[in-house]
């Protein structure tokens, strides 16, 4: 199959740490490389991946004024209800500019409005950061071809279970497709109490509906239970195509180790593991310490995870139930902190290519592996709804395990319910400095047939001191 270069750009994040506009096609020629060189068909859905969105593009490098794309009547409101009134009113290449203080306890808000490709609708702030929601609000985007940026919801306090601070789509009745989220930022959004940070269940972003970005954005100090951007349904008759691009994720505290603290979900188990073409690029995550170990959880197929870095994060980034994910030039560094981890595998065709897994110190069980292949329970990624798939044609090439606690697990957590072991996994080219011997694989699960050692297929790996 031939490689069609479809990431385009690499925009840079509101931390301003790479270039605006970054030529991402070394790593794509590099993969293409990576995959002749073990002599494997590319067996990765390119074709279900999209561009980076061209209007984000020139919005970034242009600004608001000289893009060419908000050529209509410019509407100025100053409070929730002006806002509402002009929900479904305005017209392709509007703006709706909101100015003033008045944003605190507006309740939910609910704008739609559909604009086109050449002259989406903008929903912004009179000046970056000047519009700070607060107390009890929340708002909901839904429509086609919206842009909505540079809004603040900061010290919002959740004070029941369900509360969602954006929405991108407001349930299936009223998708969002084709929409835009840009600098915003999220902060401080919590319950009240701290004893009811486990208690109250709080989304802080959901995104509903196909070919949506959301583009250099932040997210900070977040304690509730619940996702920081969560996608969990997917598009009954398109693939998601959701791009996560250039975002900070950043100082989310240990709560409880109850499910539901991700910080990224992709899909949900009873989906099983539908096609999503979904991107997560370019954003930088930050002392994390959350629940059962899973900073991401991807349950769905075709996700290109490229350029993200992950720093003093306490998880790791689990494919929980898809097949053909590319993790390609990730870094994952623990500076050294406890139960810092890496990636977690099941399902099949994944590429795990130049991925940097740097002082990543004592898992505090089989979940927190710098890279580990889980043992399953079906054949089949998705063939049972909460199934997990059998670990199978995954190639591990050109990666860098540096002064890690722990290199590379195949089978972990075997037991008479996922008796299902790993198949054909190659591990080749990767670099391993300190390691305690000169074995990529510090766990193989016990196999008394012999048949998993002959699974495991190592080539070119080069051990350093």
């Amino acid at each position: 199959m031939k490689w069609v270069a479809v990431c385009g750009w690499l925009l840079a994040g509101s931390a301003g740490a790479a270039p605006l506009l970054a030529d991402t096609s070394a790593l794509d020629a590099s993969l293409h490389k990576i995959l002749a060189d073990a002599g494997l068909k590319n067996p990765l859905r390119e074709d279900r991946q999209r561009p980076i969105d061209p209007r984000l593009i020139k919005i970034e490098a242009e600004g608001i004024e000289r893009c060419g794309l908000f050529t209509g009547k410019v509407h100025r409101v100053s409070n929730a209800q002006e806002f509402r009134a002009l929900s479904e009113q305005v017209q392709p290449g509007d703006q709706v500019v909101l100015t003033g203080s008045a944003w605190k306890d507006t309740c939910q808000i609910k704008f739609g409005a559909h604009g086109t490709a050449q002259a989406p609708i903008l929903i912004r702030a009179e000046k970056p950061g000047s519009v700070v929601f607060t107390g009890t609000a929340s708002v909901a985007f839904f429509g086609e071809h919206l842009v909505v940026m540079d809004l603040v919801f900061k010290d919002i306090v959740a004070t029941k279970t369900g509360t969602v601070i954006f929405r991108l789509g407001n349930g299936k009745e009223h998708p969002a497709s084709q929409c835009i989220v840009n600098r915003i930022r999220i902060e401080n959004c919590n319950s009240a109490a701290p004893a009811d940070w486990a208690h109250i269940r709080v989304w802080y972003m959901t995104v509903n509906g196909p070919g949506n970005t959301v583009a250099n954005s932040t997210f900070a100090d977040l304690k509730n239970h619940g996702q920081m951007l969560s996608a969990q349904e997917l598009p009954q008759a398109e693939l998601l195509q959701l791009h996560i691009l250039n975002n900070r994720f950043v100082n989310r505290p240990m709560v409880d180790r109850q499910n539901g603290y991700e910080l990224i979900q992709i899909g949900w188990s009873g989906e099983r593991a539908r096609p999503a073409g979904a991107l997560i690029q370019g954003n930088h995550i930050a002392a994390y310490a959350v629940e059962s170990e899973e900073l991401f959880t991807l349950k769905a197929s075709d996700i290109f995870m490229r350029n993200n870095t992950f720093v003093e994060c306490q998880g790791s980034v689990n494919i929980r139930a898809g097949d053909r994910v590319l993790v390609q030039g990730n870094t994952f560094d623990g500076h050294g902190q406890p139960n810092t981890g890496g990636l977690r595998v099941e399902g099949a065709d994944h590429v795990v290519i130049e991925n940097t897994f740097r002082n990543l110190k004592a898992s505090r069980n089989y979940f927190a592996w710098p890279l580990s292949l889980m043992a399953a329970d079906v054949e089949t990624t998705g063939a049972t709804p909460a199934g997990y798939g059998r670990a199978r044609n995954i190639l591990i090439a050109s990666n860098r395990f540096e002064h890690n606690d722990a290199r590379i697990a195949i089978g972990i957590y075997p037991r008479p319910k996922q008796h299902l072991l790993p198949r054909n996994i190659l591990i080749q080219n990767n670099t391993f400095v300190g390691a305690a011997t000169n074995s990529p694989c510090d766990y193989i699960a016990p196999d008394p047939s012999g048949a998993l050692l002959q699974e495991v297929h190592m080539a070119g790996n080069l051990f350093l001191p």
